[in-house]
């Protein structure tokens, strides 16, 4: 005999529908829906819904105090967290902003906070962005919470979630309430580098990082590639205080730079490129490109004086000393050996160049001179001769306007994709953010994704070759700051960390601002 699939379910545990269906007809309750009305609803899907309890809002201190928070990346192993202070009355929208900014996310998916214990809003009203406005939800606007209406005390929490695909869950948790100093907001503490987006979440990420360490084999053919090129195989997982700081005092700044260069592309004259750049980008790529040009602080005039200025043109000078009344060109068109020859020997100090140096056409940094400062208006070819413009003969012996002249034409790049990733680099040096070499092209490889260029190559973004992209432009910063041709051994940053090139670049943004 058979035995029947539900042989070990008690009779108890069975319903009689037909006993069921007859006692909810018997009922009888001024109001109610007919049991008709009920079975049709449960026929279409629909179920009534309880009403959402309000935000359990606490009342906020009558003087604002400091938090200090822990914010964790939730499963991640080991953990990946901050500590930050922030002050208490932030509203949810900043703070959303500073855990952008602490963690290296780039704001390019959606967000939102929720209740610890209700997660999705299931007893009490959701805290809404303006895309949930838009889409119709209901709920409490994130621009319209602060932070102490939903945390007071030591051990209270809230959560936030990052891009509902990936879903980088945080907890965010108060550590310490703190006597009110001053309105800063800092990062003081933290493990781990933030992930990289669009991975498949916490899980994913960890795995790439175990595919590029080869501690773990990859789950498809192109994944240890797919590593490789976001960087990942010289992956340091740690985090750098410092960066994240100058990003928090960015973000302070970025409201008032952002309100400058609409107020600029509202009134009716030519736009700069600046605005031209930002002018399609979302309103979070907006703020976060301001925020470097407000650290640039381009409302303040450049001052150079002489001595500055003449180290700082010491590379073009000498080139256009070179030239003095003409060079006959070689049937090429190139300068001549001896003269390639007595360039180099002067111009490339610590002898970094491996050629010959006798051919112009073989060493390139010395012909990439020549070509910038022909686009500067400073040097033309004039019947077989390398001769100085007027513009190049009366600058020569005048550092100060011969900075202020080449300041003016930066960037160098002319298409395009080359002028926006110039453009970006001089924010990043005038913004005093570019150091070691592989940290600029990183900063690079972010920004330039921010505004829409993608190259489909290497780096976290695939945007790794946007500093060579912008080489003019950055080889110019480059003279600047070093006094030579070619950067000294040992100096990774290319000199793209001086005083010297962030003032020249400086002034260059200002031209355009």
């Amino acid at each position: 005999m058979t035995t029947p699939r539900n042989q070990d379910f008690k009779s108890d545990n069975l319903t009689d529908f037909a006993e069921f269906k007859a006692r909810l007809g018997a009922i009888s309750v001024a109001g109610a829906p007919s049991v008709g009305a009920a079975m049709r609803d449960l026929s279409t899907g629909t179920f009534p819904e309880a009403p959402l309890k309000p935000l359990p809002l606490k009342k906020p201190p009558a003087t604002p105090v400091q938090f200090r928070l822990r914010v964790d990346l939730e499963d991640s192993h080991p953990p990946i967290w901050r500590r930050v202070i922030v002050p208490s009355n932030m509203t949810l929208d900043v703070l959303h902003a500073v855990l952008q900014t602490s963690f290296g996310w780039t704001d390019s998916h959606l967000h939102r906070f929720a209740l610890t214990g209700d997660r999705y809003a299931r007893q009490t009203q959701e805290i809404l962005t303006p895309y949930d406005i838009a889409e119709g939800e209901e709920g409490m606007l994130e621009i319209e919470l602060r932070l102490d209406q939903l945390v007071a005390k030591k051990g209270d929490s809230l959560l936030y979630t990052y891009d509902f695909g990936d879903d980088w869950d945080h907890t965010i948790k108060l550590e310490e309430v703190l006597p009110a100093t001053d309105a800063a907001v800092r990062c003081i503490d933290g493990r781990r580098q933030g992930p990289a987006e669009d991975v498949g979440g916490i899980h994913g990420w960890e795995h790439l990082l175990a595919v590029a360490a080869g501690t773990v084999a990859p789950d498809y053919p192109e994944e240890r590639e797919i590593a490789f090129e976001m960087g990942l195989h010289a992956f340091v997982d740690e985090i750098d205080l410092a960066e994240i700081n100058r990003g928090l005092e960015r973000l302070a700044g970025s409201r008032t730079a952002l309100i400058s260069l609409r107020q600029q592309s509202n009134a009716g004259e030519e736009p700069s490129p600046l605005v031209v750049l930002l002018a399609g980008l979302s309103e979070q790529a907006q703020r976060h490109l301001a925020g470097y040009l407000a650290a640039a602080k381009v409302e303040e005039p450049v001052e150079v004086g002489e001595p500055e200025a003449a180290a700082a043109t010491a590379v073009i000078r000498a080139f256009l000393e070179h030239v003095g009344a003409g060079i006959r060109l070689t049937s090429a068109g190139y300068l001549p050996p001896v003269h390639v020859k007595a360039l180099m020997r002067e111009l490339d100090i610590d002898k970094r160049w491996q050629g010959e140096a006798n051919r112009e056409a073989q060493t390139y940094p010395l012909l990439i001179l020549r070509e910038t400062l022909t686009q500067f208006g400073l040097i033309r070819k004039y019947r077989g001769e390398l001769r100085l413009t007027k513009r190049g003969a009366q600058l020569r012996e005048t550092p100060v306007e011969l900075w202020h002249h080449v300041a003016a034409r930066l960037p160098v790049e002319r298409t395009d994709y080359g002028h926006d990733c110039a453009l970006l680099l001089l924010l990043l040096v005038a913004a005093g953010d570019a150091g070691e070499w592989e940290r600029t092209r990183q900063s690079l490889d972010l920004l330039t994704s921010m505004v829409g260029w993608s190259f489909g190559g290497r780096g976290r973004y695939g945007n790794e070759s946007a500093l060579n992209d912008a080489s003019d432009t950055r080889r110019v910063l480059g003279w600047a700051g070093t006094g030579g041709l070619l950067p000294p051994r040992g100096l990774s940053s290319h000199g793209l960390d001086t005083d010297a090139s962030r003032r020249l670049a400086r002034a260059a943004l200002i031209t355009w601002a």
